[in-house]
């Protein structure tokens, strides 16, 4: 090998040594860099739980990571609720997602501060056996001040949760999920101030009538009665302070009791707004005219003026409802009031089918009683019509309803079809 060969061959083996050198110095730079900054962060993560100690994520600040440097989840985490969001979202974290983790967080936080406050649930039965106590409520067998407690608790978490995520957390939730808003049904063009105030008035009505069915025990008597009629007076008045009067008829009509009950029965009915209207001033009135006639609920007794003077309202209420429905829809209304008949159209039965039973009730009805009445009739041909006659009705309902819901319609409130003859001398 030549000099020139020899020195090129030096020359570039010294600057491999010189390069591996320098990068060892890089990397060791590097690497002392990092342990320095995690140090500080560790450093800073403990003064913050020694300070923070009562915060409620505090239990989560560990912010520390493995000898190798991969990334753990104790680096979010913080042990502050707003620094912990911060850091997730620093970190890339989609927002649906930390709002995900800190609710679920939150819940988590509170879930043994609300056990305390449940009462252990009792009898216990252990045996599948035992049916005693099967369906005890917590909720019912809690005391006033465990309620009122509770009741704090959960507006203590809802408040963190809406500081943290902001106020309309729970609306985006329920828009997200697909499921309709619930609180423009109840409470329509209201404020959302007045609405605030309204939910904490139904909070507390729920929690005086939750008490009131606990005391009672499933035997609602007419104390019961008596001390639920008060209490719901006493929420209609206290919403008569927020509200206007077309306001607070406006949140009855949509989330009052009769309302509610209303939603229910006249489903197949389907009325349309005025009909609504008309239908829940009739049953609301209707509801305190049974109030004043029952001394025991109102712990007053009507004079025969006052009677005389809710009888004349009785009449003159039902009056302006056929009226306002016509008389089509006011006998349909009538027919969907009764729960057979809504338990038939429930089941699929063609709303035209339903509408002719009263029509052959009646038919059927006529000739029994015309059969009764025929004395040219010995008893035992007598019996005989009569059986024909309800052989023959019922050979209509089954053809009209179908024979299972014709039996079932029979069971569930067609008792004039059984006595359309003799029970004694039915096969």
């Amino acid at each position: 090998m030549n000099s020139r060969a020899l020195i090129l061959v030096l020359s570039l083996a010294g600057n491999v040594v010189l390069a591996s050198f320098v990068l060892r110095q890089r990397d060791n730079s590097t690497a002392n860099t990092e342990s320095s900054t995690r140090s500080q962060q560790n450093a800073t993560a403990q003064d913050t739980l020694s300070v923070n100690s009562e915060s409620p994520a505090a239990i989560l600040a560990t912010n520390s990571a493995d000898s190798s440097g991969s990334f753990r989840w104790s680096q979010l985490e913080a042990a502050d609720y707003k620094e912990y969001i911060a850091r997730l979202r620093a970190f890339g974290v989609p927002e649906k997602v930390v709002r995900d983790i800190i609710i679920a967080d939150v819940a988590k936080l509170f879930r043994p501060r609300f056990a305390a406050l449940r009462p252990p649930k009792k009898p216990t039965n252990p045996n599948f056996w035992e049916t005693r106590g099967f369906s005890y409520n917590t909720q019912n067998a809690m005391t006033k001040e465990q309620r009122e407690q509770t009741r704090a608790l959960r507006k203590e978490q809802t408040d963190l949760i809406k500081e943290l995520l902001g106020t309309g957390v729970y609306e985006e939730m329920a828009k997200e999920s697909g499921y309709p808003d619930y609180t423009e049904r109840m409470y329509g063009p209201l404020s959302k101030e007045d609405r605030e105030k309204i939910s904490t008035m139904q909070e507390r009505f729920q929690d005086e009538q939750s008490a009131i069915y606990a005391k009672a025990e499933g035997y609602i008597d007419q104390d019961t009665q008596a001390e639920l009629a008060a209490i719901r007076k006493k929420f209609r008045a206290e919403l008569a302070t927020v509200l206007t009067p077309e306001q607070l008829e406006d949140y009855e009509l949509r989330s009052s009791e009769t309302a509610q009950r209303m939603k229910w029965e006249l489903s197949s009915f389907d009325p349309d707004e005025k009909e609504f209207r008309a239908i829940h001033a009739y049953k609301q009135a209707e509801d305190e005219i049974k109030g004043l006639l029952n001394p025991e609920v109102e712990n007053t007794e009507a004079t025969r003026d006052q009677i005389k003077a809710i009888q004349e309202k009785q009449r003159a209420l039902k009056d302006s409802l056929a009226e306002t429905l016509g008389t089509n829809r006011i006998a349909e209304y009538h027919l969907m009031d009764k729960y057979e008949y809504r338990n038939l159209l429930d089941a699929g039965v063609p709303k035209e089918s339903v509408f002719k039973i009263p029509d052959i009730q009646k038919e059927a009805e006529a000739v029994a009683s015309k059969l009764r009445n025929d004395k040219t009739l010995s008893s035992e041909q007598r019996t005989a019509a009569l059986q024909t006659v309800k052989l023959e009705t019922t050979r209509t309902l089954n053809e009209l309803l179908g024979e299972r819901r014709a039996n079932y319609y029979q069971q569930s409130g067609g008792w004039w079809l059984r006595n359309l003859a003799p029970q004694s001398d039915q096969p």
